[in-house]
């Protein structure tokens, strides 16, 4: 199940005072709004909060508590006034998104609404001469990929030939809460799909598979392999699984490799984000052979996105 439900689907509204859906510039909303969580309403806010994708109004249902009786969090919603604007965060199903021609395609790219990822970073990218000391994230989050044809047409079968990435997780992570509702499309899908829609909860897995997909899951705790704590033992970093059929979920990596993800002992707490495949590795699972690209903390700030 991924992370979008009916209920939750919007994490943040935009607030701008003044605003309106009739007359007000998007690119100015979208340029100074502010992203407000349901937890972070108050009701001063009604009538300022606006939806990232199709920019109506929204409430927060219920207004005046945190949870409802049966202890589900509050959320925000469309006004029934704007029913008949398409949205697909009004969607509990969502099929993804389909362009009617080439034209309409590239645009999306170009306003940097859809991203098409060939693939993802493999190894660590070389250090530039003119820079100085070690690094540790990658100075160049996107690379030009090849001309992809992607099944992203209207019609069945149609597909067009677009610009591609080969970028990072990092990239991702990085101004999340903007990409959260961009289309992405990832190798060997059949359309793209917001970004909501694509994130799997770790803790809800039970089992392998061998189709690589985009993962979130918490950090527990994590140990360095080895009595002498060699950069290049393993270390095993355990993250949230609530399913009694697995023992325990890990990532399984070197720990120099982990560590220039910002990955140590202190990372207990963290979110962590990761394309791969899902392993065996004992009694519990684990992804493992991380390319370089691959995974990355989700910064702290972005958390409650995931919640």
């Amino acid at each position: 199940m991924a992370l979008g439900d009916n209920k939750r689907r919007i994490k943040y509204a935009l607030r701008l005072a003044g605003w309106s859906y009739e007359n007000g510039n998007r690119d100015k909303l979208k340029r100074d709004a502010a992203s407000v969580a349901p937890s972070e309403y108050q009701s001063e806010m009604d009538g300022s909060l606006f939806c990232p994708v199709c920019y109506t109004n929204l409430n927060r249902v219920p207004k005046q508590k945190e949870h409802f009786s049966n202890g589900r969090e509050a959320y925000f919603c469309h006004l029934a006034a704007y029913k008949d604007i398409k949205c697909d965060l009004r969607s509990s199903r969502p099929e993804g998104k389909r362009y009617e021609t080439y034209e309409e395609a590239r645009k999306a790219i170009d306003d940097e609404n859809l991203v098409i990822v060939d693939g993802f970073i493999k190894n660590k990218p070389e250090l530039p001469d003119e820079a100085g000391g070690e690094y540790d994230e990658t100075p160049v989050e996107d690379i030009d990929g090849p001309i992809s044809d992607v099944p992203i047409g209207r019609h069945r079968g149609e597909s067009f030939k677009l610009p591609s990435k080969i970028t990072t997780v990092a990239g991702i992570c990085r101004n999340f809460d903007e990409n959260l509702y961009k289309y992405y499309y990832f190798p060997n899908q059949k359309y793209s799909i917001q970004l909501v829609d694509l994130l799997h909860p770790v803790e809800e897995i039970q089992e392998e598979d061998d189709g690589p997909k985009l993962y979130y899951g918490t950090i527990e705790r994590t140990v360095h392999l080895g009595e002498h704590k060699r950069p290049d033992n393993i270390r095993m970093t355990y993250l949230k699984n609530n399913q009694s059929c697995v023992h325990d979920f890990c990532i399984k990596l070197q720990d120099k490799h982990q560590k220039t993800h910002g990955i140590t002992d202190a990372s207990v707490g963290r979110t962590v984000i990761v394309y791969g495949a899902v392993s065996d590795n004992g009694t519990g699972l684990c992804f493992k052979n991380l390319g370089w690209g691959e995974f990355a903390l989700l910064p702290r700030k972005y958390d409650e996105l995931l919640a």
